[in-house]
């Protein structure tokens, strides 16, 4: 079982700055979970911040250029592996073997809806040899589910084993809220004009936590030069 229990995460800038509290997840040994939200609502974050502190999760984060080879050596890499000298299958069989004798492996694909169909389609052979032996979680914006979903309706190759290898299920993130952007600039000590400015400009980027951060860098700099 692999928890995630009350996780709080503070930004660079002082004891008590701005944070990501409480946040709550918990996977069952072997489960493959796909995790949507908007960009900025912390995904990244939080799956950096939870690979960091457990010894056999490993974050792999994805990109529209990736192809077969690259997929399958970063995840060698993360998991500790060497790459020269071996093929892609060689590896591939390394990872597996490496991964099973593990107690609570999971991997972690962040921004997984950049992967190319080729790609994406190459999970399911890493799902059917890992299958009760690792989790997988999968972190993307809503349009994975999109193309899930133009995948199934044209019966296009591998989308219906993709799909039933994840539950048939998409879990959503929590939209960042006006209290999300709130609580971060009390934490960063933000007075009400300053709380005011950021929440403004927040709020016309649907809160997006990328631009908060910014506009709280921002208030406390204008703050220092005063």
């Amino acid at each position: 079982m692999i928890q995630l229990k009350n996780i709080n995460f503070c930004y660079a800038g002082g004891e008590n700055a701005g944070r990501l509290e409480q946040i709550n997840l918990e996977i069952p040994d072997g489960q493959v979970v796909l995790l949507c939200g908007r960009s900025g609502c912390g995904k990244t974050t939080t799956a950096r911040l939870f690979a960091e502190e457990q010894r056999e999760t490993f974050y792999v984060l994805c990109s529209e250029d990736m192809k077969k080879s690259d997929f399958v050596r970063e995840i060698a890499r993360k998991t500790g592996l060497r790459t020269e000298g071996y093929s892609i299958r060689e590896l591939l069989d390394r990872i597996i073997d490496s991964l099973v004798q593990m107690d609570e492996p999971l991997l972690i694909f962040d921004e997984a809806d950049k992967l190319t169909e080729r790609v994406f389609h190459y999970f399911i052979d890493l799902y059917n040899r890992l299958e009760d032996k690792c989790g997988i979680v999968f972190f993307s914006t809503s349009y994975i589910k999109r193309r899930m979903q133009i995948g199934l309706r044209y019966n296009k190759c591998g989308y219906n084993e993709i799909h039933s290898r994840m539950g048939r299920k998409f879990f959503e993130v929590e939209r960042t809220s006006p209290n999300d952007v709130y609580a971060i600039c009390a934490g960063n000590g933000l007075n009400e004009k300053q709380t005011a400015a950021v929440v403004k400009d927040a709020e016309q980027y649907d809160f997006d936590l990328r631009r908060v951060k910014k506009a709280v860098h921002r208030e406390k700099r204008m703050a220092f030069k005063q």
